[in-house]
């Protein structure tokens, strides 16, 4: 039993320090409440009422275990009695999160504290018992387990490799896409200095240069490379960028790093390059070739046409094939060299509806002659574009003309279309009701010398692609809703 105060309030003053303790009991946000060895509840602040819906006369007398849940409550007898008996418990003392049973039913998170107090008179000792609701804490803590859920699940998912560094350069956070392409577990990088990370170590001189890139995207500078490296998928090719990531106080608080895996796209680049090579190879000798080609074609025709005049009719038609294959060789010949040369653009702004009515007239015959019906649609907001004029006539000649010779039979639609599309673009396509592209041809249909027809030269479509891609632009084709080929070009609305 504990020593009484040395100084206990005089026999008068007594209602008074009760009215007081009281005013304090009652006047305490966190609800409190008062038991003794065996359970029974002696006292209860009233914000109990506030937090837990009982009012302090529905509890006063009761075990207290009628505000826990299972299996508390079956086991809270027998912990008191323990105590009771050994004097030992873990729970005084410290503050543990508790779930309390409102009047209602609902379980409300707590954290609970309980302190022993020796009562003057009284044969055992009472334990007081504070509440602190915690319930917004908890939504709040469910709410950041869910959003870092969802950031990780992003995170992870992205194929690209992405990570979180300190100002300095320590590593805070990868992704999987970056720990499974070097192979290491998330703790075998955590803390790391990026620059000394796993990602550089085939890559001589790397160090250096990550970490002059990190010193400059801490002094808040958008940093980009490329690197070449050696993973255990083989050698890789990387676009790195470090972006500075700032707070509220205008400090550079995070570092984002980024690699993209540019791989198949640097090794699509080498093969253009070479390819470009090949053609500016045939460029340089164009005059050369033009010249070796031309002359002995000129000599021939005429040779043939002064020896047709002397010839009978079945002679005649057999000379008359000879200069149509002559004639043929010299225009793959005028087209090769067309493809060979840079297009030399002069954009300006064309009306649409007038262009396509243009080139429908050109075509007329060649249409008439095919049973084809060619239309126009020029939606609203495309009414406008900017490129070569002549430039684009090449372009839907190609287009049209290849719609034509791909038909099997007579008859059928064409349609001219121009679309607004999104981004500031415009989108001008060909359509048809032909039987379609073949799909082996797909992959390489704008590849020079690709062709699906025997008689073709497959320089069309490369032609269309390179108009295009020299307005910035681009061209694909699909399947469109009259079942056959649609051609589709997207241009930005004004030159950049």
């Amino acid at each position: 039993m504990e020593r009484p105060s040395p100084n206990p309030p005089a026999v008068g003053d007594q209602p008074r320090h009760r009215d007081r303790y009281r005013a304090v009991f009652d006047g305490l946000l966190d609800p409190v409440i008062v038991i003794d060895d065996r359970g029974i509840v002696l006292e209860v602040s009233r914000s109990f009422r506030d937090v837990f819906g009982y009012a302090p006369d529905e509890l006063i007398g009761r075990n207290v275990k009628l505000l826990m849940a299972e299996p508390h409550r079956s086991e809270h007898d027998a912990h008191l009695e323990r105590y009771r008996r050994t004097g030992k418990t873990w729970i005084l003392g410290t503050t543990r999160e508790f779930d309390v049973l409102h009047r209602d039913g609902r379980a409300i998170p707590c954290e609970l504290s309980v302190s022993r107090v020796e009562e003057e008179g009284r044969e055992g000792p009472i334990f007081v018992g504070s509440f602190r609701d915690i319930s917004r804490r908890k939504i709040a803590e469910e709410a950041l387990r869910a959003s870092e859920e969802r950031f990780r699940a992003i995170f992870d998912q992205e194929v690209q490799l992405v990570g979180l560094l300190d100002p300095d350069g320590t590593i805070l956070e990868m992704n999987r896409s970056a720990l499974d392409l070097i192979g290491v577990r998330r703790e075998d990088v955590i803390g790391l200095p990026f620059c000394r990370s796993p990602w550089w170590q085939y890559v001589p001189g790397m160090e250096e240069r990550v970490l002059d890139a990190v010193r400059r995207a801490g002094a808040g500078e958008f940093v980009r490379f490329e690197v070449e490296s050696e993973t255990d998928r083989g050698p890789r090719s990387f676009d790195v960028s470090l972006k500075p990531v700032l707070g509220e106080d205008g400090n550079v608080a995070f570092l984002l790093p980024e690699a993209r895996d540019i791989t198949f796209l640097k090794r699509i680049q080498r093969r253009e390059t070479a390819m470009l090579r090949s053609l500016a190879a045939i460029g340089e000798n164009a005059s050369a070739l033009a010249h070796e080609i031309k002359n002995p074609l000129t000599a021939v025709n005429m040779a043939l046409r002064a020896v047709a005049d002397g010839l009978g009719e079945d002679q005649r038609a057999v000379v008359e094939e000879l200069a149509g294959r002559l004639r043929k060789l010299e225009k793959t010949m005028r087209r090769t060299l067309s493809f060979a040369k840079p297009p030399d653009i002069r954009p300006e702004e064309v009306d649409l509806g007038t262009f396509f009515a243009r080139i429908q007239r050109e075509f007329r015959p060649e249409l008439e002659a095919a049973g084809v019906e060619a239309i126009a649609e020029v939606g609203q907001g495309a009414e406008c574009a900017y490129f070569d004029k002549e430039l684009f006539e090449e372009v839907f000649t190609n287009l049209i003309r290849n719609s034509i010779q791909a038909r099997t039979e007579e008859g059928g639609r064409l349609v001219l279309r121009a679309i607004p599309s999104a981004g500031g673009w415009i989108e001008l396509q060909v359509e048809d009701d032909g039987p379609g592209i073949p799909r082996h041809l797909l992959p390489d249909l704008f590849q020079p010398f690709v062709s699906g027809r025997a008689e073709g030269f497959g320089i069309g479509l490369a032609l269309v692609r390179k108009i295009v891609e020299a307005h910035d632009g681009t061209v694909e084709v699909d399947t469109g809703e009259l079942g056959g080929a649609r051609f589709r070009i997207r241009l930005p609305r004004r030159s950049p």
